[in-house]
C-alpha cells in the first residue's frame, strides 16, 4: 500500500466533474437522464450501507465500498454491469482491503434477507468480484478523509464546535461523486466548511490559510446541498426497477421470490437514518 495519498493509485482515480458527466454514455444513449443515474446511485448506495449494517461491519468498509461503486461506474454502465450485484461484489472485496473480511456466503444471506425478490447465488457474487477488479484495473487504495477530519480538528480548539455537524456530513458525503473528484482532506474539509454554516460560525479566514483551493472546498459543500435537496430519500424498490428496465432487460424472478418481495420503497427509505446515522436529518436540522 502507498505510503500516503500523494503517491497512491487513489490519485490517479480522481477525476473532474466534468468527466463524470460526460460518463455512462450507454446508460444515457438508452434514455437514463443525469438525474436518473445519481438517483441510482444513491439508491445502491444506500443499499450497500443496508448490507454493511446488516453484517456489523465497520463504515470505513461500506464507505470504501461506495468508492469502488462509484469508480466503476465513472467508466462503465449500468447496461455492462448489473449493480445488484456490483453493489455487493464492492462491498465484499472493500471488507477484503480493508481487513474486515466476510465470508461471502453471510454477504449473500444478508442480500437475500435485505432484497428477497433479487435471485443471485454466490457463483455470481464471486464472479462479480473478478469484474470489478478487472474494472478497477486491481487498483484498491482508498485513503479515508475521517482521518483528516480528525487531525483537522484536533489542530485547533476553536474548531471543536463544528465537529458533530462536521463527522455528519462526512458520512453524507458519500452520498455523491466528491469521494472520486476531490482528494480526502479535501472532502474533510469540505464538510467542515458546510457544518461552519451550519451553525453560523465564519471561518473563511482560517480556510485561507490552509493550504487548498477554497473553491474545491466550497464544490463540496454544494455538493452535498444538493443531495440533501434533490436525493434526501432514496428512490423506492419499485422505480430502482423501472429505471434500470430501460437500460437492461429485468431478472427473471421465481414466482415464490417474487412473492416474498418487502412493500415498496420501504427498505430504501427507512433505512437512511441507519446508513449514515441520521447524518442528512441531523445537518439539515
Amino acid at each position: 500500500m502507498a505510503a500516503n495519498f500523494w503517491t497512491s493509485t487513489q490519485l490517479k482515480w480522481l477525476m473532474p466533474k466534468e468527466r463524470l458527466l460526460q460518463s455512462q454514455q450507454e446508460d444515457r444513449a438508452k434514455g437514463l437522464s443525469e438525474n436518473h443515474i445519481q438517483q441510482l446511485k444513491v439508491y445502491f448506495t444506500q443499499y450497500i450501507y443496508d448490507m454493511s449494517n446488516s453484517i456489523k461491519l465497520r463504515q470505513r468498509v461500506a464507505a470504501t465500498a461506495v468508492v469502488y461503486f462509484r469508480r466503476l461506474y465513472a467508466g462503465s454502465s449500468f447496461s455492462a454491469h448489473d449493480p445488484h450485484l456490483v453493489a455487493p461484489g464492492c462491498l465484499y472485496l472493500a471488507s477484503k482491503v480493508e481487513e474486515s473480511v466476510v465470508a461471502a456466503k453471510l454477504l449473500l444471506a444478508s442480500m437475500k434477507r435485505l432484497r428477497p425478490a433479487w435471485q443471485y447465488e454466490l457463483k455470481d457474487l464471486l464472479d462479480m468480484e473478478m469484474v470489478i477488479l478487472e474494472e478497477l484495473d486491481t487498483h484498491l487504495v482508498v485513503f479515508s478523509p475521517y482521518l483528516s477530519l480528525a487531525k483537522i480538528l484536533e489542530s485547533d480548539a476553536q474548531l471543536a464546535d463544528l465537529g458533530q455537524n462536521a463527522w455528519a456530513a462526512l458520512n453524507d458525503v458519500y452520498r455523491t461523486d466528491a469521494p472520486i473528484i476531490h482528494a480526502p482532506h479535501v472532502l474533510a474539509l469540505g464538510c467542515l466548511y458546510l457544518a461552519s454554516v451550519i451553525c453560523s460560525r465564519d471561518i473563511t479566514a482560517w480556510l485561507e490559510g490552509v493550504d487548498v483551493d477554497t473553491n474545491q472546498i466550497y464544490a463540496v459543500s454544494l455538493e452535498l446541498i444538493s443531495v440533501y435537496e434533490c436525493y434526501r430519500v432514496p428512490i423506492s424498490q419499485e422505480e430502482c426497477a423501472r429505471l434500470l428496465a430501460v437500460v437492461r432487460p429485468p431478472p427473471t424472478l421465481p414466482a415464490a421470490a417474487a412473492a416474498a418481495q418487502p412493500p415498496l420503497g420501504g427498505m430504501a427509505a427507512g433505512g437512511q437514518q441507519a446508513a449514515a446515522g441520521g447524518a442528512a436529518v441531523g445537518v439539515m436540522g
